[in-house]
């Protein structure tokens, strides 16, 4: 596939998505567009929020506490497929997101006729104001589907008051058609080191012979190191670190300091990089080894310290000459297992140095099992021959990778297999569970914080992925897509992202959470009378959210009221007031066959959801103080607790089976409660 023929599909891709969603057209370009930018790595999860004035604009933002970053994105439409974006356009955008920044920092934007207290846009001018003195990169990206010229491009400078630095980048279809073949495999990373970078790296090789890998020692100049990540970005990363530092991007202090007080001991402070390359060329002097070139080089252990050295070439405090780094060199000489020794690689050097990020990793059963269903459950369409499913995507990217070493009928057949309307990723999970698990105001703390909290739930309740529990799951997605829809729709101005957790938590709450979710799933759509009910829970939510009523929010900053359980709490109990889903809404109780529970089975369910929070923790103290019961069932009493303390009713007649054998063995043994 050429540009051309990627740019036309990128483009009726985006045109299909307007249909379903009823998007505007330049936003959902930007969004596709943004979306190759989170792949590579280079940001972490932009936010579109469309705002014009005369100078001041802005198409999405991003800002990472994390990496200590605020990300500031304007989409410039190409007339014409492929249309050329003169270079005049593209410095007016860069333009647009100075003004746009300097205007929220001053508190200008907020004074801009027509803005309403309660408008999105000035959520993001506040956050913006916050972030003084708390940022060391302001990064102003002009996106485009057009076609733009390298000498557009301008250099990073430093604030007027030292206090970060301002990078300028620009993303054109060249560069997305870039980053879609180096999905595909079609590019790779070749580093010419005498040509480019003046200079040849003195080596030693092991001398073990090694079917699988040639290993080698290096040291390389600070100055090269960061001249190759400043060309190649995250596509010198392994997928796990390039995650890693989206993730927990913050640049280290320590590494920092020393660039800066003591360049001359950073070879002896830091423990270097590891990297692999599937071939080395070398020359040799007098018999010592100089690397001249590699090619497919990834660095899978030291992106932190990359990153921070490549950060440094616009400070000036900053002599990189005096920066050494220690480098080993894994050279792959197995094609045929390239990838899980690299993998292997990759894993167990960053397993030495604690470098996890709030993700957990994309083995973890749970993640498996959800990518295994997602790849056998065709979705219901009253036809005997069913053409699509869900597509969970295990590892960020995963869909764009697939998609890209696919062409002609097989890249179509797997559109329509999983279109990218169907795409769902782990922190689109953590926000549908969580919201339904009546905690909006976790969702509310933010994408990452959400995920991280949601996995520690998953971990600590040991789920298990059931196909029953994937077509929850979907459902609950596709209830939260249709109020994400309808509260669109109402235009209300901001909060969106808001209002959807509440809005979701409220339906939880209506139906107990016992919502009928196996219809929604066997018809891909919301019942009419749920429809109904987000129609009439929006006004309300808006009215708590935004303090539009004297009992609404209780601070005047909206996004911190919805991250306090007090604002759910508060919500709940307007809820009281509003009539519950009946009886014909609720999920029928199912055995595991999916046959319906007899009476007795509901029965036993009921007995085992009577015992409270104190009775089972009191239980599991019990036993272990005396050492009786199983571990098993000791820690199983402590989940119990767990569970009915955040309200949670036994989800399974086995479960509740369990439950009641082990208070009827503890009781046995002496334990009163």
């Amino acid at each position: 596939m050429d540009l051309k023929e990627f740019a036309q599909e990128f483009k009726e891709s985006a045109a299909i998505a307007v249909e379903n969603s009823g998007n505007d057209l330049d936003l959902e370009l930007a969004s596709s567009i943004l979306e190759y930018l989170e792949d590579n790595g280079e940001v972490n999860v932009p936010e579109i929020c469309a705002f014009k004035k005369t100078r001041a604009r802005i198409t999405a933002y991003d800002f990472n506490s994390e990496a200590e970053s605020l990300d500031l994105f304007y989409f410039i439409k190409a007339d014409t497929l492929l249309g050329k974006i003169n270079n005049s356009k593209v410095h007016q955008g860069f333009n647009y997101l100075s003004a746009f920044f300097r205007e929220a920092m001053d508190g200008s934007l907020l004074r801009t006729p027509g803005i309403e207290e309660n408008d999105e846009i000035v959520e993001v001018a506040r956050l913006i104001q916050s972030t003084k003195g708390n940022i060391n990169q302001l990064r102003l990206y002009v996106i485009t589907d057009g076609l733009t010229d390298p000498s557009a491009e301008i250099s990073s400078v430093e604030s007027e008051d030292n206090e970060y630095i301002i990078e300028y980048n620009i993303w054109d279809m060249q560069r997305v058609y870039q980053q879609h073949n180096i999905r595909a495999g079609k590019e790779k990373v070749e580093i010419d080191f005498p040509t480019e970078y003046n200079t040849e790296l003195q080596c030693l090789k092991m001398s073990e012979e090694n079917p699988y890998v040639d290993a080698y020692m290096a040291i390389i100049p600070g100055i090269t190191l960061a001249n190759i990540y400043k060309k190649y970005q995250q596509v010198l990363l392994e997928k796990n670190v390039r995650t890693f530092l989206q993730f927990k991007g913050k640049v280290n202090r320590g590494i920092r300091k020393t660039l800066r007080e003591e360049p001359d001991m950073f070879f002896s402070y830091n423990n270097g990089i590891s990297t692999t390359a599937t071939e080395i060329e070398f020359k040799e002097i007098d018999g010592v080894l100089y690397i001249t070139r590699l090619y497919d080089w990834q660095i899978v252990n030291g992106g932190q310290t990359t990153a921070s050295i490549a950060a440094s070439l616009s400070d000036r405090d900053v002599d990189l000459s005096k920066v050494f780094v220690p480098m080993k060199i894994s050279v792959i000489l197995d094609e045929d297992n390239r990838e899980t020794i690299v993998k292997a690689i990759s894993t167990t050097s960053n397993s030495q140095t604690a470098i996890k990020n709030s993700d957990f990793s994309a083995n973890e059963p749970y993640l498996i099992d959800l990518e295994k269903f997602s790849r056998s459950e065709w979705v219901p369409n009253g036809n005997n021959k069913p053409v699509c499913k869900w597509y969970f995507e295990r590892t960020r990217g995963q869909y764009l990778d697939q998609l890209a070493q696919l062409s002609g009928f097989n890249e179509k057949a797997f559109k329509r297999e999983y279109p990218k309307s169907q795409k769902i990723t782990k922190t689109d999970i953590a926000k549908y569970m969580v919201a339904w698990n009546m905690q909006p105001y976790n969702v509310c703390r933010g994408a990452e914080k959400n995920y991280t909290l949601f996995v520690a739930d998953v971990k600590r309740d040991g789920t298990l992925v059931t196909t029953a529990y994937f077509k929850h799951l979907i459902a609950k997605a596709i209830l939260f897509t249709t109020i994400d829809s309808i509260v669109r729709s109402k235009k209300l101005g901001g909060y969106k992202a808001n209002m959807n957790a509440y809005i979701m938590a409220a339906i939880s709450f209506l139906s107990n959470k016992s919502l009928d979710l196996t219809y929604i799933w066997e018809n891909q759509r919301v019942q009419q009378e749920v429809v109904d009910k987000i129609e009439e829970l929006i006004p309300l939510v808006w009215n708590h959210l935004t303090g539009s009523s004297a009992s609404g929010a209780q601070s005047s900053n909206i996004n911190e009221w919805s991250k306090k359980p007090e604002c759910w709490n508060r919500l709940k109990l307007k809820l009281e007031d509003y009539e519950r889903f009946g009886d014909d809404l609720m999920q029928p109780e199912t055995n595991e066959d999916g046959s319906s529970l007899n009476e007795t089975q509901r029965s036993r369910i009921k007995e085992a959801d009577e015992f409270d929070p104190n009775f089972w923790f009191g239980l599991a103290n019990w036993a272990k103080t005396r050492n009786l019961l199983s571990p098993l069932e000791r820690k199983a009493a402590f989940n119990f607790g767990t569970m009915r303390s955040r309200n949670r009713s036994m989800s399974s007649l086995k479960q509740a089976q369990f439950a009641l054998k082990i208070v009827a063995k503890a009781k046995e043994l002496g334990y009163i409660g």
